[in-house]
């Protein structure tokens, strides 16, 4: 790998009144809102591997690290419905599917998923 940049994620504490917390709320029971939602959670924006390096675990890896560098005990994150490779590399991580999403006209069906740290 060297220098070579292949891959990044970021995340930051989710709280009621941002775009995305919002969103996910509506689609919750009540009783995932108060364990996944209502305490402060780590959300998980984005994750991103070059397509060359995919499976050889620098996913997992990024994945491992931004975790453990955030202080929150539960983290959260969505993904497009229909992406089985993202699905299943989450599930492998230990990541629990918690209900689908609609954000709204022009983007696709995503799904909610949490993962208690």
């Amino acid at each position: 790998m060297g220098d070579e940049l292949v891959g990044f994620g970021y995340g930051f504490t989710g709280a009621y009144g941002q775009w995305w917390t919002d969103r996910v709320a509506r689609s919750l029971t009540q009783e995932q809102k108060r364990e996944w939602l209502e305490p402060p959670h780590f959300e998980v924006v984005e994750l991103h591997v070059r397509p060359s390096f995919q499976g050889a675990g620098v996913g997992s890896l990024l994945l491992a690290q931004l975790l453990t560098r955030q202080p929150h005990d539960r983290a959260l994150l969505t993904t497009q419905l229909g992406s089985r490779q993202a699905r299943g590399f989450y599930a492998k991580n230990g990541w629990l599917e918690l209900c689908p999403v609609d954000f709204g006209a022009g983007f696709a069906p995503y799904l909610v998923l949490g993962k208690r740290l």
